[in-house]
Parts: structure tokens; C-alpha cells; sequence
């Protein structure tokens, strides 16, 4: 009895031991959750996407940390089961029956989006084929918006229908917004396949009665398009018009995906972009001012803001880096041919400022930003290629320079300031782990490395793209020469930002 027992016990603790060492074995390869308190650099429920909210940014957010928790691990979920959307090439994609439309309002469409410089894309293919190209079902996929003119003759082209099955596919798995035009039909007769429209579809089915699927796919893709909100060209008082409102219509839609994008993407400048974006629709400000140090962000602010309102214009320019530009053999003169060119279309960069260029020029509304002014006499150069300039041009000046802002007599000037904490290790983050999740042992490290930037965005991009993908050892390591001697990117960036400031502002 008593050897038995022994034998037992024994055996017992080997089992024990094995699962032990089996346990280690799997807890090793990840196979089992890790005991409460012990550390993990992964946080649960967080992935390492830039889609995830970055929590260790905004430790706030952890107070609710569990409805988060659920949250995100909802969105996560159902994320994964949707489609990528695709790049974005075109804002416009134009189906039509040229026939029927092209030169009427098919052409009067185009050139109206090509003047509000909305990228459209459109085929000029004179002749169609059976099968529809792969280019042209890209083309649909990656555009923001699907314009769809359906008239007497659409639905007898194969490849129209063709295009329409795409079309309504890329709404309802990347939620491209599709605009009909019913361009004299009725858009009960697109969605029941009646009428002259009607009549032509069934010609078309005739020659494809053997394949019904694709048949009813066709009849279903014409049912939910005409089941949209569109227009209607009865209601219109004539052609001009129904052109102009789907335009404006068009433009307003493209105009708060821009702003929804750049919400997105750019850091502490929201409020900015707006407060600059108000003042530009006010009749008072013509002339515009962005004053702060080297690297501040100048230049993408104002780089956001024209991206955000220049199809507002009839033309609009943005002069990059006018002190490097200058100096460069050509210098101003090449600039000034640059910007007649842009402004009046016109390829010829030799002809003179004669008086009647000038004339054309002073006529248009246009937006100018003329980036990294340094003297007086660069505006007053480029300048003259207008006569004078209508009350509804805007021009944008960025510069360190405020004196240069008061002697151009700009009507407001914007200091450009520093980044508050938060959003300037938000920023860091961007550069550092790529919009991903800062790893809790990196928390502290950054908050100490992005203190020394002093909210300058140009320092914390030098320095967040030096630190990606370098070990802790090497953070610490940087961290240890910012406090004697900077790195030399950052010091470089930190000293122009420095030299930027006047004596008053160096002693404060």
C-alpha cells in the first residue's frame, strides 16, 4: 500500500511537471493568455491600424475603456468583412450614350467640370466594342462619384448597361455616390424599362435572350439607379441650367469629402483652417497674411486651405518656396511666366505682360498663394502681371517676416503658433509609429522626446521619422543627446525656427 502510494505521488508530480513545462511551452508560442499583472506590450482588444483610436495619445480615453473596449472590437468585426475602398483617381466618372448626348449635354457637362478643375474621367472612344474594357470598369472603381445620363438610346448599348452594373456595384460595396440624370425619359420609364427607353432595351434583349441572368441584372441595376435622387432635365427652364445645378450639386459634395479629409489628416490646424477659410468669404479680406517661425506650418496651412477652396475660382496658383525660387538662375521672371500661364491657361510661358493679357488676367476671379516671402520687391515682381486685381481674387502670403505682411498691407494677419502638448504627441505618433498605437513602454519616452520640439511640427517630424522602428535601447539613447546635443536634423530645424524670432521674442 504505502510503495503504491509513493509510486503514485510520483507519477503525479510528473504529470504535474509535464503539463507545467507543456503550459510554459504554449504560454512561450502564445497559445495561452497571460496571468493578470503580468505585463504584455499588447493591449487587448486593440489592433495596431491607424483605424483603431490611438488610447495611449488620449489617456483620457481610458475611463471608458471598457465601453470602448466593446466598441472597437465591434468596428474591428465588421471592418474586416468590408471591402477596401479604393484610391481615389477621378472625382467624376461620366456614363452616357453618345448618340444620344455627346454633343449636347454630355459635352457642356464636361467642360463645365474641367472649368471648376473637377477631375473627370470620360470616354472618347467614338466607337464601342462588344466587350467593355478593363481600364474603363477601373476607371468607375476608382472615381468618387458615378454621373449617369440616361437617355432614349442608353439602354440599347450593351456597354452602357454594362457600365451601369459596375456602377451600382461600387455603391453598394465602397458607397460611391451615383447621380442620375434623366435627360428627356422619365425616370419611371428607366426603372420599369417602358417608353422609348423602354423599346430600346428590348431590341437589346433580343440579341441576348439566351443569357437571362445577365438580362436581369441589367433590369435590376436601370430599377435601383432610377430609384435614386437625381435630376430631371423637365424641370430644368433649360439646358444651362440643369448643367449648372448638377455642377454646384457635384462641387458641394466634393467640397465636404475634401474638408472631412483633411480633418482627418492634418493636426491642430482645424480651427485654423477654418477661421482663414470664414475670413476669405468675407468681402473685407482680399489679401491675407500667415505669419509664424521656420517649420511652424505655415506652408501646410495654406497648403490645406487652397486645396479646400480653389475650385471656387476661376483659376488658382500656389507659388511654392518664393526665397529658394528666387535666387535660382531665371529666378522671378521664370515665376512670373509660371503664373501667367496657370492663370490664363496659356502654354506660350514667352509672350510679354502686354497691356490686354494684363486686362484678361485682372478680369478673372483667381486665388494666388504666394509661400515663403521674404522681401517686398518678390510680390511687387510677380504682381505685375495683373493690371488690377477684381474684388473677388483672394491672395495668400506665407512668411516669418511680419514686416513684409505690413508693407504688402494684407487685411488680416494669422500667427501661427506652436502645437499644444497633445496634439503635437499626436503628431510625433503619426511620424514614430505611423498612426499606429504607441506601445506602453514608449509612452513616457515620447512625451520627453516630444517636450524638447517645443510644438514646432517640421522638429517633430524630423524626429519621429529618426526614431521609427528603433529599439527601446536607441530611444533612450536619443533621448539622452537631445539633453546634451540635439540631433542634427532636429537642431537644424530648432535653429531656424530660433533665428526666425526677434531679439524680444529670443529673451522671452
Amino acid at each position: 500500500m504505502f510503495t503504491g502510494q509513493k509510486v503514485q505521488v510520483k507519477k503525479t508530480k510528473d504529470r504535474a511537471s509535464s503539463e507545467k513545462t507543456e503550459k510554459a511551452k504554449k504560454k512561450k508560442a502564445g497559445h495561452l493568455p497571460r496571468k493578470r499583472g503580468e505585463k504584455d506590450l499588447e493591449i487587448v482588444g486593440y489592433s495596431s491600424t491607424a483605424q483603431l483610436v490611438d488610447v495611449l495619445v488620449y489617456p483620457s480615453l481610458f475611463m471608458r475603456s471598457a465601453s470602448l473596449h466593446l466598441h472597437l472590437m465591434a468596428s474591428s468585426s465588421s471592418s474586416s468583412s468590408s471591402s477596401i475602398t479604393p484610391k481615389i483617381e477621378y472625382e467624376v466618372f461620366l456614363s452616357f450614350h453618345g448618340v444620344d448626348t455627346r454633343q449636347n449635354i454630355t459635352s457642356h457637362l464636361y467642360e463645365a467640370f474641367c472649368q471648376k478643375k473637377i477631375r473627370t474621367f470620360i470616354d472618347d472612344s467614338l466607337v464601342r466594342g462588344e466587350e467593355i474594357s478593363i481600364s474603363l470598369l477601373k476607371a468607375i472603381e476608382h472615381s468618387k462619384i458615378s454621373v449617369i445620363i440616361f437617355s432614349k438610346g442608353y439602354a440599347s448599348s450593351r456597354w452602357c448597361l454594362r457600365e451601369l452594373e459596375e456602377i451600382v456595384k461600387c455603391k453598394n460595396t465602397y458607397d460611391q455616390i451615383v447621380i442620375p440624370v434623366f435627360y428627356q425619359v422619365d425616370p419611371s420609364d428607366v426603372r420599369n424599362q417602358t417608353g422609348d427607353l423602354g423599346k430600346a432595351f428590348a431590341e437589346l434583349e433580343k440579341r441576348f435572350m439566351d443569357d437571362s441572368e445577365m438580362l436581369q441584372r441589367w433590369r435590376t441595376a436601370l430599377r435601383d439607379a432610377a430609384n435614386l435622387s437625381g435630376f430631371h432635365s423637365k424641370n430644368s427652364r433649360n439646358e444651362a441650367a440643369l448643367v449648372k445645378d448638377i455642377v454646384n450639386d457635384i462641387w458641394r459634395k466634393l467640397d465636404y469629402n475634401s474638408s472631412f479629409i483633411l480633418t482627418k489628416k492634418l493636426v491642430g490646424l482645424e480651427s485654423s483652417i477654418e477661421e482663414i477659410e470664414n475670413l476669405l468669404c468675407s468681402n473685407g479680406i482680399c489679401k491675407l497674411g500667415i505669419w509664424g517661425i521656420g517649420g511652424i506650418g505655415k506652408t501646410t496651412l495654406a497648403s490645406a486651405i487652397f486645396e479646400k477652396i480653389s475650385k471656387q475660382f476661376e483659376a488658382s496658383y500656389f507659388i511654392l518656396n518664393i526665397r529658394e525660387e528666387s535666387e535660382k538662375s531665371g529666378g522671378l521672371n521664370d515665376l512670373c511666366k509660371k503664373l501667367s500661364s496657370a492663370i490664363l491657361r496659356d502654354e506660350h510661358l514667352n509672350h510679354g505682360f502686354t497691356f490686354r493679357r494684363k486686362s484678361l488676367m485682372s478680369r478673372k476671379k483667381v486665388l494666388i498663394v504666394f509661400d515663403d516671402v521674404t522681401k517686398l520687391e518678390q510680390i511687387e515682381c510677380l504682381m505685375r502681371v495683373f493690371d488690377d486685381l477684381d474684388s473677388n481674387c483672394r491672395i495668400i502670403i506665407t512668411t516669418r517676416d511680419k514686416h513684409v505682411l505690413r508693407s504688402c498691407e494684407v487685411d488680416h494677419i494669422h500667427e501661427m503658433k506652436g502645437l499644444c502638448f497633445d496634439n503635437a504627441l499626436q503628431l510625433f505618433a503619426l511620424y514614430a509609429f505611423r498612426g499606429n498605437t504607441i506601445i506602453e513602454d514608449y509612452v513616457e519616452l515620447s512625451s520627453s522626446i516630444v517636450a524638447y520640439a517645443d510644438g514646432v511640427p517640421l522638429a517633430l517630424k524630423v524626429l519621429g521619422s529618426f526614431l521609427f522602428k528603433r529599439t527601446k535601447r536607441e530611444w533612450e539613447s536619443a533621448l539622452k543627446n537631445l539633453r546634451t546635443s540635439l540631433h542634427m536634423n532636429v537642431h537644424k530645424v530648432l535653429k531656424i525656427s530660433y533665428d526666425g524670432l526677434n531679439d524680444k521674442e529670443k529673451v522671452e
